[in-house]
């Protein structure tokens, strides 16, 4: 059988696709899932790279973002999911996004918050010096066992935590704990490469969204969206990368609100 993500289905109605941020994983929706499946069919997926950290497992020597984007296929499939309203965030917004331009007649409307999506900056030229050094310190993760001081390493450079706190002293510290070997993933999110007219030729209702305090590099990804999508809104709100987990309530209405209206 073809590799497919793991699913969590709650709700019926029209069908919304939660993918999630590659460290906690469908953790991260759990509480939106709640609210959503009161009128929703709610799916939310587990990204593979955080299924096999949980279990301690190696990722398969081919692992790549288009790996999940086929284990996310496949999972649809699996569950008879022709169409449906996608919200993605972080490392899962880049899966979603690769799904979405690989299959628009597939997607009723894409939500994307700070989508990891960091070959959308190649379309705006030479990338900079701090940005390489980044992939190459998460390229530095490898495959083997992610150390605490890494965590600590990357909840400080995806802006999980506002400057001046200490990663440990943050309430989701336990979680990252337990979750930290999905970062195994290295610096995949940087291999990957798109092309941006794939982006200016997708038609559908696309809702993005950034938060007030967030790293430089995930807002400009999300501007340039704005800007190259032909049906995009953005929205900022208060809050940090996670600002949809800081800002639920707000980001709810607003998404609730996008895709009633479509």
């Amino acid at each position: 059988m073809p590799v497919a993500m793991k699913s969590d289905i709650k709700g019926a109605g029209e069908t919304v696709v939660l993918v999630p941020g590659g460290l906690t994983g469908w953790l991260s929706w759990e509480a939106h899932a709640k609210e959503l499946s009161k009128n929703h069919k709610v799916v939310r997926l587990q990204l593979l790279n955080v299924d096999f950290g949980l279990r301690n497992e190696p990722l398969p020597e081919d692992y790549s973002v288009d790996y999940e984007v086929r284990a996310l296929t496949n999972a649809l499939d699996q569950k008879n999911i022709d169409k449906a309203h996608f919200a993605a965030w972080s490392y899962g917004g880049l899966v979603a996004l690769t799904y979405a331009l690989n299959n628009p007649g597939r997607v009723k409307t894409l939500t994307l918050i700070e989508p990891a999506a960091k070959w959308v900056l190649d379309s705006r030229g030479p990338l900079p010096k701090e940005f390489i050094e980044q992939g190459k310190k998460m390229r530095s993760l490898g495959t083997g066992n992610i150390t605490e001081s890494q965590l600590e390493w990357f909840a400080r450079e995806a802006g999980l935590v506002p400057s001046g706190i200490e990663p440990k002293e943050a309430p989701q510290w336990p979680n990252w704990v337990k979750h930290r070997q999905s970062l195994r993933i290295g610096d995949a999110p940087y291999r990957h490469k798109d092309r941006i007219d794939r982006v200016r030729n997708f038609n559908n209702p696309v809702l993005l969204i950034k938060g007030e305090d967030s790293a430089k590099y995930d807002k400009k990804i999300v501007e340039i969206l704005s800007e190259e999508f032909p049906q995009a809104q953005a929205i900022t709100l208060p809050g940090d990368h996670a600002s949809h987990i800081i800002s639920m309530k707000k980001f709810l209405e607003i998404y609730t609100s996008f895709i009633e209206s479509k």
